[in-house]
């Protein structure tokens, strides 16, 4: 088996190493859009064919949490859904992976609504960080304010580890599930019946209790 793989990677690496296929998802603030990019089925010998690129206003989307069992217990995931159309972008299992639990999906909702946001600074993200001077709101709000430019990056672990324990404790406090869906009342989303319209427009949170409980989708507002 080793003489074989080694055979292989030797002398036919572009069959057996290649390149991802391209992006899957975009979030641009500058523009306000979120492209998708969908990748048809690649033939065999006839290379890779040429993807498909949708765009949509980031606020034509909405929050969804999808929920489901394991062996382990519940678990929950994020999802953008175009409220006028199918289109579905998976971005928890990527930036938030599984959780047993389904307030993290909330607080990323929050954050990727402030991250859209242009009239507000960048959220307080130390992945963000070496980029907010880039952005002329947040440098704006940065100097007027007189956040360090290394803020996250010159602090030390003990301080690190507080500033963690103080937001993973404020994710925990969310509401989102008690937030009237005002939305509800005046569009018809494409993915959701005149029943679910009718009760997340009136904020009923048992319902949206009840749907997460049976392994289905409840939308964040």
């Amino acid at each position: 088996m080793w003489l074989s793989s080694t055979i292989v990677f030797k002398f036919f690496p572009r069959w057996c190493v290649k390149a991802g296929r391209g992006p899957e998802w975009e979030l641009n603030r500058r523009t306000g859009l979120v492209r998708v990019w969908r990748y048809r089925r690649t033939i065999p010998f006839l290379g890779r064919r040429k993807a498909t690129v949708i765009e949509a206003p980031f606020y034509e989307f909405d929050g969804w949490v999808a929920s489901g069992a394991t062996q382990y217990g519940p678990r929950f995931d994020f999802i953008l859904c175009h409220r006028y159309s199918k289109l579905e972008v998976h971005l928890g299992d990527v930036m938030l992976g599984w959780h047993h639990v389904s307030r993290p999906c909330y607080a990323f909702w929050d954050f990727l609504q402030n991250y859209m946001d242009v009239t507000r600074p960048l959220p307080e993200f130390p992945v963000l960080e070496p980029h907010r001077h880039k952005d002329p709101v947040t440098a704006e709000h940065d100097r007027k304010t007189g956040r360090p430019e290394r803020y996250w990056r010159d602090m030390d672990d003990a301080t690190f580890k507080q500033k963690e324990d103080e937001m993973y404790n404020r994710v925990l406090r969310i509401n989102t599930e008690q937030r009237p869906n005002l939305m509800a009342k005046k569009v018809r989303y494409a993915h959701m019946t005149p029943e679910d319209m009718l009760a997340y427009g009136r904020g009923r949170c048992d319902s949206r209790q009840s749907r997460a409980k049976s392994g289905e989708s409840v939308r964040l507002v």
